[in-house]
Formats: structure tokens, C-alpha cells, sequence
């Protein structure tokens, strides 16, 4: 494997830890309708582990709950108080600046709906300004539409040069649509385990460990 010249980034998980905006928003829900969340580090290794919805509510006893749940949560967990709550995951900002000095091309691939808040958090955090661009898919099919949006932006991109950095079997399966080198990274929502399964390229740690790993090449 070549040094990458490219590469394509997820948000969530890669750059932000939204462990916290999960849960309280998740917790909130539950406590709002009468309902007691499970704790966090529970909920955070199921959600890891790919549970249900469905069977994380009925730890709750919110059996019959999934439509109303979903439907505040798809009203708020983009919205900014719940942002607020997510962290920048360590040496993020240093690790793509870093790159920007180097003359590398920085994509972020996202599939955040609220265009808006997705722009204010990312200046909130000093991110923005280190992207060359910034694009924003649905959830729907998410890595083929993630390929079919990043696709006309490597055009001009030669054979090993681009690598995809994600958390999830979305991000590999859009860097396999694409044909470019793909590192899994499991301090987001999926577990080592699962990732490794799926046979990227690479899997590590973090970002930074991602980065460390470049720099040996």
C-alpha cells in the first residue's frame, strides 16, 4: 500500500465521538413517556453489537414504543442541544491538519440530514475549514449513495491514491463500490470483531493511530 494523496472521511465515529448525544437523546425519549433507559455503557456496547432497536426498548419495557421513539428521534438527534453533547475524538483536528499541511485532499462523507446544524457543528469544532468538501447523504441505501456522491470527485484521482476512513460496513462497502483502500476504525459504532469480519485494508484504533500508520509508509 501506497501513502494516500486522498481521503474520503466519516463524521461520526472517525472525527466526533457521539457516544453521549446518543444516549441522552435515546434516554430522554424513554424518561419523557415514562419509560427508565438501561445505562449508558450497556446501551453503548448493544448498540455496538448491531441490537435491534426493538430490543433495546424492551429492556425498557417500551414494547409497543418503537414508532413514537423513532419518530422523536429522527426530530432531534441532529438538532443542535443534542450536537452539543458530541466531543471531538483525540488528535483529530491535529491529525487533519497535519494532512492539510501536507498537501492531502480531505473529503468528508456523512449521512447527517440537517445540512445546517452538519455546517455549525463543524465550525463549532474548527473542523469546516480543514475539508476540501463536504457531502451530505441519506440514510437510504447508504453505501451506494455514499459511492455515487464521492464517485465524480475522484475522477481526476489515480489507482491507490484515495482511502476511505469510516466505522462502519457502510463506509467499506461505499470504498469497495469505489475501488479505493478502506481503513476501519472501531472507536465508533461497530465493534472490532464485526469490522474485522468485513476484511478491510486496515483496521485500527483511531484516527491517529490511522495516521501513525501512514506515516510508517
Amino acid at each position: 500500500m501506497i501513502p494516500h494523496k486522498t481521503v474520503v472521511l466519516d463524521l461520526d465515529g472517525p472525527l466526533l465521538d457521539g457516544v453521549l448525544r446518543h444516549y441522552q437523546c435515546y434516554s430522554d425519549i424513554l424518561a419523557e413517556h415514562g419509560f427508565v433507559a438501561i445505562p449508558m455503557d450497556q446501551y453503548w456496547e448493544m448498540k455496538r453489537a448491531r441490537v435491534d432497536r426493538n430490543k433495546l426498548l424492551a429492556l425498557s419495557g417500551a414494547t409497543e414504543f418503537y414508532d413514537t421513539f423513532l419518530a422523536h428521534w429522527l426530530q432531534r438527534i441532529e438538532s443542535r442541544d443534542y450536537l452539543a453533547l458530541d466531543r471531538v475524538q483525540d488528535g483529530a483536528v491535529e491529525t487533519l491538519t497535519r494532512w492539510k499541511g501536507l498537501g492531502m485532499r480531505l473529503l468528508l462523507a456523512t449521512m447527517r440530514n440537517n445540512t445546517q446544524n452538519l455546517e455549525w457543528q463543524l465550525e463549532q469544532h474548527g473542523l469546516i475549514t480543514l475539508l476540501d468538501r463536504v457531502v451530505t447523504v441519506g440514510s437510504s441505501h447508504a453505501g451506494a449513495a455514499k459511492a455515487t456522491h464521492v464517485r465524480p470527485l475522484l475522477l481526476n484521482s489515480r489507482a491507490g491514491e484515495t482511502i476511505w476512513v469510516g466505522d462502519t460496513e457502510v463506509d467499506i462497502y461505499a470504498a469497495r463500490e469505489l475501488e479505493v483502500d478502506v481503513c476501519a476504525l472501531t472507536c465508533g459504532l461497530r465493534t472490532r470483531e464485526y469490522l474485522a469480519s468485513l476484511s478491510p485494508d486496515l483496521l485500527e484504533p483511531s484516527l491517529v493511530a490511522f495516521a501513525e500508520s501512514e506515516a510508517r509508509l
